[in-house]
């Protein structure tokens, strides 16, 4: 694409130009830690902390061979537990003597120059800093203590006195977190930043807890506020803003590895976007985080589930699947169960279960038997193996909104509104006598008599496979997602499986007429071809027995082959184009007379939409006849107004249907046909038009709402065992479902059930949940946890940076109810959040990354927040909350690269319109191509769990920056802004476009940087008209044609200049 060519270079010559950095040149990684040497110097004669000090020094170097597995021990001697480390040597001796360093043979073997501990290949050997600190802790003693993650959390004091006010910094502006901050800074010696510029903190707030910038408008409503509360009622807005929920649900959807595709093999969609709807929702609405666990891993266990509480359970289902051919399912049936719970211990523990699928874990304290035992809670799971390539394997449900059921309560209202008036009006009749003679009625000609089209026929039971979704197991689809032959939806099935949507009970049977058919139109989709079709025709007389098949005719096995209950009518209609299927009613076994009260349309697998089903007949007016004389009959009898027909009329209307004899019967017909339906055809021909009318506004409304994904378990739970060397065919030692030794146990007589699992992860005295769920939302905040580790708390994670403050928000946090919303308030409250960002060398010596907090908190935005900034600056955000996936710009050719011919997402089709400008949240996710503007940026594949993104620096982002279409269209559309509402100079607009983009004004170095380019491009532009039109072509919108194309093209490229800067890709 030409535009590309065009805005690279410019591009680049701005930044050339201006100096200024580019963005995939800022925010390097963290800096190397300092030197063993210098660490050692520094705490030559401290106490030496075992948790902090010693045990990382033996899992990362001892363990894998003293650790917690025993087939990798070749003796007694381990590292992982205080029995293990004291124990006797086959040969004499202690490796630990207390008080003894010269007694203990661990520092023998560690310093052996011939055969040092470890051995050669089996890991690095320890550095002189390491064996000191070893000898120095035996020295004192050889304290050993459990691992910290696993004891139970304890709130500490706060610290008392008030840290010292530097830098301009207010005593208000500190809490609790700060009493605890300022003991390690205080004896650090470093300098401390006061706090930010307002014009920083409005913005620093509003990225972090929205994940968008603030407008010039509230900046300036900020910056005018000079009360002492201006920040916290900053905060709260933003907390109650529904931009919140959406921003918090993007990490917690990289936890539950949440996608739009099944993953494997075709890659498939598959419906599961309520669920990510209802994430955005619970942190909306502050659900407590223990009801937010307890719901996403067990909601369908609990008592009476509500609909919002299945659907959290789609947690459960966001694991990649497959329906690959000569797969097994048994071993998919494993791998999805070992997927599950080792995401469970991920999110919830912060540990790495699944290193104990095969083996013992090498570090902590989970044997293989555990890992299996927390396996079985999954074991059970409903789904099937193989998808089925299906948008809604089994099992799940409907998510209708609260105003698609609000929509479905006014239709009916006004449905038993109509009903009532045309009561009414048949209550307020006068009948003739009945008349002496009537003429025959004369034979009509044969037409189509559409009985299922929009909606379906009056008093009709809507029944069929609830696990493909759908109403009563019908999934409508309006003409906007799939092709409608007639009216204005159709109805679908796309299954693996068999499948069928029947009907039966209509209030106005059709009879069957001599040469009357029963047809349907179907329509196949590519990526679904059934095995199968089939029309079945229910009668009150026998029920299911007249039916007929096209494709494989063995394929659906009910009623007899080559007989009426399953009639052989040929192959199966070409795919992707409309066609009739249409059977004569004799040749299915159907009499003349016969009533026929119900349709059944079935599937053996297959994408299968369908529409239009009726018979074609002579009784097309009779049929008419009969539905107005049914629903005269109800009116009557209703309204008791029987007494005001003539007697022998009312007589034989008293009686029940079946028992009025052929005389009555007739009598009964030719009355109504020559004496009422005259009065009433007008009356009824609007009440039938009213109420198909709102059957069809139903149906469109049943159209629109989704289905979702959502876990069940058998009803006969699946044994499970250890697998041997996790092979899936090697089953050892069954196993019940149970915890690892090391947590606390279980309730006495619990259930062994997702929902005990879920309780006890959440149980105040687990001392993980907490502590996990506190670390990553101060990983949210400052970019990196109190626990760098924040993926793994186990023996091989990172020590606390200050574990006294994690205790204290654990164990507040449980105090508070799990409230979250108050959880981030404390944080983004605290002086060390609202500190200025900017770093001195003396910080930048001693506390490279700023662990200690001396500075404020400075990243690289993800790929989320940068997109979303770069459409919110230029006007294009569509700020609209929940639906679908959506198809924002991707380059040519990614999908069909990964893509199965047959599979529904093999090519890509963009949206057009507010589609192309949602929020990077709602953008679809195909997980075998994720969305590469976002997965430059470092976003995950979403095929595994992922609680802590990598943060890279790469030329290509900054290349994405200035050519991908997202950002060029963009920046036009944040130029028109500039020349339309900026001013009317070059000052006035390049200040305009700093305050949108930066949140601040320029300095005036920068302001004159800024014109200098902009100089320089509209001199290019002026002599190459041609280029400014295709600059200003790029992207799916319209420009604004009222503005100078020369002008708006020099202010494009100097509104990209400002989004490629460092400080719009930082917070």
């Amino acid at each position: 694409m030409r535009p590309f060519a065009v805005a690279a270079p410019l591009a680049v010559a701005c930044l050339t130009a201006a100096g200024l950095t580019a963005a995939g040149l800022a925010a390097g990684p963290d800096r190397p830690a300092a030197t063993d040497a210098a660490a050692g110097e520094a705490v030559a004669e401290a106490p030496v902390d075992f948790n902090r000090d010693v045990r990382p020094i033996l899992s990362n170097k001892c363990n894998l061979c003293h650790g917690n597995d025993g087939a990798g021990r070749s003796t007694p001697l381990r590292f992982d537990t205080a029995e293990g480390a004291f124990v006797e040597l086959n040969g004499g001796g202690h490796a630990i003597v207390p008080g003894d360093p010269a007694a203990s043979v661990m520092l023998d073997r560690v310093t052996d120059e011939y055969a040092p501990m470890p051995p050669e290949g089996e890991g690095d050997p320890l550095t002189p800093a390491e064996v000191d600190t070893l000898r120095r802790w035996i020295e004192q003693g050889a304290e050993w203590t459990g691992h910290w993650a696993f004891e139970a959390v304890v709130k500490p004091p706060v610290p008392q006195g008030s840290p010292s006010p530097s830098g301009g910094a207010r005593p208000e502006m500190y809490n609790e977190i700060d009493a605890f901050l300022h003991q390690e800074l205080a004896a650090s010696g470093l300098p401390v930043n006061g706090e930010a510029t307002k014009a920083q903190l409005i913005r620093r707030a509003t990225f972090t807890l929205t994940g968008l910038p603030p407008t010039p408008a509230e900046v300036d409503a900020f910056l005018k506020d000079d009360a002492p509360d201006a920040y916290d009622r900053l905060v709260d807005r933003l907390l109650a803003s529904p931009r919140y929920g959406e921003r918090r649900a993007r990490y917690w959807l990289d936890a539950a590895r949440y996608g739009d595709t099944h993953g494997l093999h075709l890659d498939n969609e598959r419906s599961i976007w309520p669920y990510r709807d209802w994430v955005v929702r619970a942190f909306n609405e502050n659900k407590p985080f223990d009801e937010f666990t307890v719901e996403q891993l067990a909601g369908d266990l609990l008592p009476d589930p509500s609909l919002d509480q299945l659907i959290a359970t789609g947690f459960n289902r966001c694991n990649v699947t497959t329906s690959e051919g000569g797969s097994i399912d048994e071993e998919y049936r494993v791998r999805y169960a070992v997927d599950r719970t080792e995401t469970v211990g991920t999110v919830f523990m912060g540990l790495t279960v699944g290193c104990a699928a095969c083996h013992d874990h090498k570090f902590d304290p989970i044997s293989q038997k555990e890992f299996y035992s927390l396996y079985a809670y999954y074991r059970s799971a409903r789904d099937a193996p193989m998808d089925g390539n299906a948008l809604l394997p089994p099992p799940s449900v409907r998510a209708e909104a609260p105003w698609q059921t609000a929509e479905r309560g006014r239709l009916q209202s006004e449905i038993a509104a109509e009903e009532h008036a045309f009561r009414s009006y048949v209550a307020g009749l006068n009948y003739e006598p009945a008349p002496e003679s009537v003429e025959p009625v004369d034979p009509a000609e044969r037409a189509d008599f559409l009985w299922v089209d929009d909606a379906l026929p009056a008093g009709a039971k809507p029944e069929g496979d609830e696990d493909d979704g759908g109403v009563n197991g019908w999934s409508w689809y309006p003409e906007s997602e799939g092709p409608v032959q007639s009216g204005a939806v159709g109805w679908e099935r796309n299954t693996r499986y068999q499948g069928q949507s029947f009907f039966t009970g209509a209030t106005s049977p059709v009879v069957a007429r001599e040469g009357d058919s029963a047809f349907v139109h179907v329509f196949i989709e590519y990526g679904g071809n059934p095995g199968a079709i089939m029309l079945q025709v229910h009668t009150k007389s026998e029920g299911w027995e007249h039916r007929a098949i096209w494709g494989n005719k063995n394929a659906i096995g009910f009623g007899t082959v080559d007989t009426p209950s399953r009639l052989p009518k040929g192959g199966l209609p070409e795919r992707r184009e409309w066609t009739r299927l249409e059977v004569p009613l004799s040749e299915i076994g159907i009499e003349p007379g016969d009533e026929i009260d119900g349709l059944a349309f079935t599937q053996k697998g297959g994408h299968v939409r369908w529409d239009a089903a009726g018979f074609q007949t002579t009784a097309a007016p009779a049929l008419r006849l009969t539905a107005a004389r049914t629903a005269w009959e109800a009116a009557v009898a209703e309204t008791k107004t029987a007494d005001r027909l003539p007697a022998e009329i009312a007589a034989v209307l008293a009686q029940p249907a079946d028992q009025r004899g052929d005389e009555g019967e007739g009598a009964l017909a030719d009355y109504f046909r020559t004496a009422v339906f005259p009065q009433i055809e007008e009356r009824f021909t609007s009440h039938e038009t009213e109420l198909g009318a709102l059957r069809a506004a139903i149906s469109r409304l049943d159209a629109t709402v989704p289905n979702t994904l959502v876990m069940r378990d058998e009803d006969q739970p699946r044994d499970a065992f250890v697998l041997d060397r996790g092979e899936y065919d090697n089953p050892t030692e069954q196993v019940f479902p149970g915890t690892p030794a090391a947590l606390p146990p279980l309730p006495e007589d619990a259930p062994q059930n997702r929902l005990t699992l879920a309780r006890w992860l959440v149980d105040p005295n687990h001392p993980l949940t907490a502590r996990v769920t506190v670390n990553r939302i101060w990983q949210q905040h400052f970019g990196t946890g109190l626990v760098r580790t924040s993926e793994d708390f186990g023996f091989q994670g990172e020590w606390p940076s200050h574990p006294e403050l994690l205790d204290w928000l654990a164990a507040e946090f449980i105090e508070s109810g799990w409230n979250v919303k108050a959880l981030h308030r404390r944080i983004v409250t605290s002086a060390a959040f609202r500190r200025a960002s900017a770093v001195g060398p003396d910080q930048l010596e001693a506390d490279p990354d700023n662990r200690l907090l001396a500075r404020g908190p400075r990243y690289r935005l993800d790929a989320e927040a940068i997109r979303d900034a770069a459409l919110a600056v230029s006007g294009l955000l569509v700020e609209h909350l929940g639906g679908p996936g959506v198809k924002p710009y991707q380059p040519d050719g990614l999908w069909e690269a990964v893509g199965y011919t047959d599979s529904n997402t093999a090519k890509f089709q963009r949206d057009d319109g507010a589609a192309l400008h949602r929020r990077s949240l709602y953008t679809f996710w195909k997980r075998t191509s994720p969305p590469p503007s976002l997965s430059t940026f470092d976003a995950p594949s979403r095929e595994s769990c992922v609680v802590r993104r990598s943060r890279t620096n790469t030329p290509l982002q900054a290349l994405a920056l200035m050519n991908d279409v997202q950002y060029v269209e963009a920046s036009r559309h944040l130029a028109a802004r500039l020349l339309t509402e900026g001013g009317t100079t070059d000052e006035e607009r390049l200040k305009h476009g700093f305050r949108l983009t930066l949140g601040r004004a320029p300095e005036a170095d920068e302001l004159a940087v800024l014109t200098r380019v902009l100089e320089a491009r509209r001199s290019d532009f002026a002599a190459d008209p041609a280029a400014a039109q295709e600059l200003l072509s790029v992207g799916a919108t319209a420009r604004n044609e009222a503005l100078d194309p020369v002008e708006h093209a020099a202010f494009t490229l100097l509104a990209s200049l400002m989004m490629n800067t460092d400080a719009f890709v930082t917070n």
